[in-house]
């Protein structure tokens, strides 16, 4: 008889919380017909990655690596319904950049001289992308990604097999530090992440290139995240809470923009959320397809 590893003697909270997702689909397979009547959403899902400068940078190959893995996520989804664009500097030289599902888009303004520019940097090229949205007539879910996190392979799957609602938050998420290995789950994870709600626009919710007045996606996209749920409540659009842990985001890989802006300590721990973390073990890639 096969020895009995730990993992299997005691059951990883998180990993619980990763079965609920198959669980999902096991049910959501066994009725279909309930759910048909539930209106699946089939709306496609455009990921918005602004990739930072290379003069920013404090280890360039680090921040190639780190988009690398994110978009590997991202494609090994089971549901191929999605685009990706990015919107940067320097095009990294990783061989993801060449595949169909992505937009690179070069931006010509300025690059910021140091971290206290790198919001509005992000921000500068989320625009971009917006337009270019709205330029190809793109009308769907969009979420901005931050290029070092991972997105769970059922993810796409997940949202749209949901009902419509203008907007998905997530309020469960993972961290984890990648120096120390450890991961754990957090709650109001959309306060705490970059990569944190899908958002539907149609063409005209779009930023037009050629006009400067307020439209839906500046008001949601080019703002802080952690206010989304009001800023919806006031654009009288509904959204629904996902209590399931989807994304997670990477700590203390050597290039995190929170880190270097002196927001987060490169030994941040589950301990200092007074939290219980876990291992990160090589399971866990099982779920986000980065290897």
């Amino acid at each position: 008889m096969a020895k009995q590893n730990d993992h299997d003697k005691v059951q990883s909270p998180i990993k619980k919380q990763l079965d609920e997702v198959e669980k999902y689909f096991k049910q959501y397979k066994s009725e279909v017909s309930k759910q048909l009547n539930k209106a699946p959403n089939r709306k496609e899902i455009a990921f918005g990655i602004s990739l930072k400068s290379k003069k920013v940078s404090r280890n360039w190959n680090k921040v190639q690596k780190n988009l690398s893995n994110t978009l590997k996520s991202i494609f090994r989804n089971t549901d191929q319904h999605f685009r990706i664009i990015i919107a940067g500097h320097n095009k990294p030289n990783i061989k993801e950049l060449n595949d169909k599902r992505v937009k690179w888009l070069p931006v010509k303004f300025s690059s910021p001289t140091s971290p206290k520019g790198f919001s509005q940097d992000k921000m500068r090229k989320r625009r971009v992308i917006g337009e270019y949205l709205y330029k190809i007539g793109f009308h769907g879910y969009f979420m901005a990604v931050d290029a070092d996190d991972w997105i769970h392979h059922r993810f796409v799957e997940y949202i749209r097999s949901q009902p419509f609602s203008d907007a998905f938050i997530l309020e469960k998420g993972l961290i984890t530090n990648i120096g120390r290995k450890e991961i754990w789950e957090m709650g109001e994870f959309y306060k705490r992440c970059g990569t944190n709600a899908l958002f539907y626009f149609s063409k005209k919710d779009f930023p037009n290139p050629k006009k400067k007045k307020a439209n839906p996606f500046n008001i949601l996209t080019l703002k802080a995240h952690p206010k989304s749920p009001e800023r919806l409540k006031k654009l009288n659009k509904k959204y629904k809470m996902i209590n399931l842990p989807f994304v997670i985001w990477v700590l203390s890989h050597g290039d995190n923009n929170s880190m270097l802006k002196g927001n987060k300590d490169p030994g941040i721990s589950a301990k200092d959320y007074n939290l219980q973390g876990e291992k990160l073990e090589d399971w866990f890639y099982n779920y986000f397809k980065i290897k």
